[in-house]
Parts: structure tokens; sequence; C-alpha cells
């Protein structure tokens, strides 16, 4: 695995890591929190993920400034299993912009009145901002839990164009 970190952002710091396979997990922490957490070294870096790496640094950065609208690294699509793997590729589908219900996509993925199994699903979401769970929202307009809080969430939002009014996006 090779490691990176974004310290400086309007999120607070931002570490991610990559493999042979490509991102495979993106955290709302310092890189020595990640790390800690998940019980990481860095003993065998990969050069691929370094240029994983490289690229996601580049493209992050001009995501949070406005600039990139869609993020072009691999995705290690095996760190994740059976209905969490259909939720979050249908999730990075989502364009710039657009935002989904936790219902809508479990009605798409024809699993009717699974919200809660899809929001489970997003929740558990390895990589976010770069499969962008922050797209989706509750039927009524209200944000539901994110990673990086409700407030990194209405950020990411707010920077694709919504604005909201007591508590709920305008859609």
């Amino acid at each position: 695995m090779t490691f990176g970190e974004l310290t400086e952002t309007p999120l607070g710091p931002i570490s991610f890591y990559a493999g042979d396979r490509g991102l495979q997990r993106l955290s709302f922490s310092s890189l020595k929190v990640l790390k800690q957490n998940e019980n990481l070294s860095s003993e065998h870096p990969s050069f691929f993920g370094l240029q994983t790496i490289g690229i996601l640094l580049t493209e992050l950065n001009e995501y949070l400034h406005g600039i990139r609208k869609k993020f072009s690294m691999k995705i290690d699509w095996e760190v994740l299993s059976g209905f969490q793997q259909e939720v979050l590729a249908y999730t990075s589908d989502i364009p710039y912009g657009q935002i989904h219900t936790y219902g809508e996509i479990a009605a798409a993925l024809g699993k009717p009145g699974g919200a809660r199994a899809v929001g489970k699903a997003l929740g558990e979401n390895p990589i976010p901002i770069v499969i962008p769970c922050h797209r989706v929202i509750g039927a009524d307009g209200v944000l539901r839990g994110y990673q990086g809080g409700i407030k990194a969430k209405a950020f990411l939002l707010n920077l694709e164009g919504h604005e909201f009014q007591n508590g709920k996006i305008i859609i």
C-alpha cells in the first residue's frame, strides 16, 4: 500500500491509501490517525498505489476548489462485497451536482423498501467523496449521516451548487 494526505482542506485533514488495484480508502482524519485506527504500516509500498495517490492528490485538491467534477483514478472494488458493492457502484455513477434519495437507489437496485440497507451501505463507504455518497439524501430533503459529519456533507453539496433552507436541501 501507498499512503497520502491532504493536511489543509476546507474539511480538515483527509488521508488515503491505495494498492496495486487502485484506491482503497479515504478518511476524514490525519494519516497518523488512519494508520493507527486500521493498524497499517507502509513497509511494502505499491508502485501503482503511488500513481493512484498522485492522481488523487491533484484531483481531490481540484475538486475541493470547485475545478474538477469527476475523479479518474482506479478504485479497488475488491475491498467491497455484495450489496455494498452494488450500492457504491450505483452511487459512483451519480453525476456532479445531482442528488438521489436512499429509496431511489434501493428501487433502482431492485430492492424497494431497502432505503435503510442502502443507508447502511453508504455509511460504510470506505472511499467517500470519490464515491460520492454525499449526493444521497433523505426523501424529505434532509441530510442524513455522513462519515465526515453533516457539515462536511452540506459543504460538498453546496460546492456542487445546492442550497439549504431550514436544514433541508432546496431541490
